[in-house]
């Protein structure tokens, strides 16, 4: 590996750095500020069709009740449940999820507490939203009851599933319940919303009319979610580096999973729709011939701003159902199967569309692995096989990166030989620089001639290595998002393959950058990075001064730049750089005595002007 591509690599990662911390704040702004707009726009047309007075009233009594909801689920009466996988907690009287607990999965903190994915600021959580102003506001005011407390399904409990059941009754004319299925070794959760018709005529409420084309109801998840924040990130105020993806994403079945769908995906029958972190999700599944839309929400519930440890704290991920009819004393009953859990493809893939089990649902999509997402789809296959046999993600990281540096030998070994090539070269082209210096165009075509001349390609030495820019960028994106990595222990104090290894903690914190302990991987991999340069050195001369000067400050550069990111992927670069070390050694040691010099027209460039001068003709011959 050559120094311009050493340097090559730590610009491109600088730049992608500084443009995720530049823009990305500001185009998350400006999409808030634009979808407000469009929100408070769709509420004035609303207000519109809706004539006036009468809507206006009902909107106002609807904030004032919204007022009072965080009040109303921190006072109300509990329902716990308790699986193999998660532990959950319901606020009965709104009938929402108030805490989801992963039970396989520790958070951050030094308490070491298991992971709860609902933030405390997070009010609607598997809620039910109407259409109809009217409707909504009655559903607010209606008190909703449990048929249970709780459901244990750990231990020696004998049931795999169990149920909970959520009743209210709205105004006189709707009865409305929610039924939780749980089941004792699944992350997913089947969620059964059924409507009753208590009257003796056609609901108008629920259905679409003249009057009103939006009724039917929305079933919401948020807002935002647990950022998963690593501990120095708590402590130094940090929002991680991979929040950018986090928040509300859906799915159609065709491109991306997107926060905001476009018009060919509206067309689409939507799949599901939900928020995720850098490695878990919480997914609503929609049965099929539901119709089911999604919409992305900005919601500020309780007015209180949001904890530091929240992802995208204003989305609301919302499934809309649109107005169905519901004849006298008729019931319906609409399905959906509700995943939490990581964001793990194994996992992702065994989990099934309500219903219609055939239907693919393709979860694996709300993983996002970056531009060259096929390969980091392929060394995520590689790692999770190697781990597979060695059983330490550590150890498969290590064989994964010197599999990398089997494979790219060929053309790793093509470009030694052409830099090595170069070196030889570099005697003439100083000469050519110095006979040339103030005729940069002359010196530019007796460059060239020289390289004609050789056979040699001044672009040998770098064409080599591109292919391998693609794979740096798919391991830096799989590294860093990779769930299985997540409190993945490598040996001795590299406890979380996925966060920064720490040695010691300092007494002091050094400003500016934050570092407040001392980490041994960034430091070793500065020192490799130092020896490679001195391997390199001897083979690839720098005649730029700028150039040169900056290479001397690299190893110092990849400390600071390393020295808060992911322990497993600080020690893939560790690792690439002594397999490069020792491959550079290998191949400078059996070239020498081999390689002789190009050709003996080396010694001077006068052979290139002598060149240039042409021969005798025969007339200028028989005169001498």
């Amino acid at each position: 590996m050559g120094q311009r591509y050493i340097l090559a690599l730590v610009l491109m990662v600088i730049v992608m750095f500084a443009w995720s911390l530049l823009f990305g704040n500001r185009m998350s702004k400006q999409r808030s500020e634009e979808k407000e707009r469009q929100l408070t726009e769709q509420s004035r047309e609303t207000q519109s069709s809706h004539g006036g007075e009468d809507f206006t009233d009902a909107n106002e009594q609807q904030s004032t009740d919204e007022s009072g909801r965080y009040t109303q689920i921190e006072q109300s009466t509990e329902a716990h449940v308790w699986t193999e996988r998660y532990e959950i907690t319901f606020a009965v009287e709104p009938a929402i999820a108030k805490k989801w607990i992963l039970k396989t999965y520790q958070n951050r903190s030094e308490t070491g507490e298991f992971l709860n994915l609902i933030p405390s600021t997070s009010l609607n959580w598997l809620a039910v939203q109407f259409s109809h102003a009217q409707l909504q506001l009655d559903a607010m005011r209606a008190t909703w009851t449990a048929n249970k407390s709780e459901v244990n399904l750990t231990g020696d409990s004998p049931e795999m599933e169990d149920s909970i059941t959520f009743t209210t009754q709205i105004g006189d004319d709707i009865k409305v319940s929610k039924e939780f299925t749980f089941y004792r070794d699944s992350y997913y959760v089947d969620l059964k919303l059924r409507f009753q018709n208590l009257s003796d005529s056609s609901l108008s409420t629920l259905q679409v009319t003249n009057e009103n084309q939006e009724n039917g109801y929305k079933l919401r998840c948020g807002p935002g979610i647990d950022a998963d924040l690593l501990l120095h990130e708590q402590k130094h105020g940090g929002k991680g580096r991979w929040g950018k993806s986090a928040g509300a994403k859906a799915y159609t079945g065709v491109g991306k999973a997107e926060k905001e769908l476009n018009d060919s995906q509206l067309r689409e029958p939507l799949l599901w729709a939900g928020l995720n972190n850098n490695y878990f999700a919480a997914l609503m599944i929609p049965q099929d011939g539901l119709n089911a839309q999604y919409l992305m929400e900005d919601l500020k519930d309780n007015g209180t701003p949001p904890a530091l440890n929240v992802a995208a704290p204003i989305e609301t991920a919302s499934l809309i159902i649109p107005g169905f009819p519901l004849e006298a004393n008729a019931r319906k009953t609409h399905t959906f199967r509700i995943y939490v859990g990581p964001k793990d493809t194994a996992i992702l893939k065994q989990v099934q569309s309500p219903v219609s089990p055939e239907t693919p649902l393709r979860l694996s999509k709300i993983i996002d692995l970056g531009f060259f997402w096929p390969v980091a789809w392929a060394l995520l296959w590689l790692l999770n096989g190697l781990h597979g046999i060695f059983r330490n993600y550590g150890v498969a990281i290590i064989l994964l990166t010197a599999l990398v540096k089997v494979v790219s030998f060929p053309l790793t070994h093509k470009g030694h030989k052409s830099m090595k090539e170069m070196q030889k070269l570099q005697p003439l082209i100083t000469e050519l620089r110095e006979k040339y210096r103030d005729d940069p165009q002359k010196l530019n075509k007796a460059t060239m001639r020289l390289y004609k001349e050789h056979g040699v390609n001044p672009l040998g030495g770098c064409i080599p290595y591109l292919p391998q820019i693609p794979i740096f960028i798919a391991l830096f994106s799989l590294l860093g998002s990779a769930v299985e990595l997540r409190g993945a222990p490598f040996l001795l104090w590299i406890d979380d393959l996925s966060a920064p290894d720490a040695i010691a903690a300092l007494p002091f914190t050094i400003p500016l950058v934050n570092i407040d302990t001392i980490r041994l991987l960034p430091l070793l991999n500065g020192l490799t990075t130092w020896l490679q340069q001195k391997v390199m050195g001897n083979m690839t001369p720098v005649t730029d001064n700028f150039q040169a000067k900056l290479m001397q400050f690299m190893p110092l550069i990849f400390v600071f730049l390393f020295y808060n990111w992911a322990s497993g992927f600080v020690l893939y670069w560790l690792c690439n750089n002594v397999f490069t070390i020792a491959q550079q050694y290998l191949q400078s040691r059996g070239s020498n005595g081999a390689d002789e010099t190009i050709a003996k027209p080396l010694a001077s460039t006068k052979s290139l002007d002598a060149s240039k001068k042409p021969s005798p003709s025969p007339k200028q011959k028989r005169k001498k």
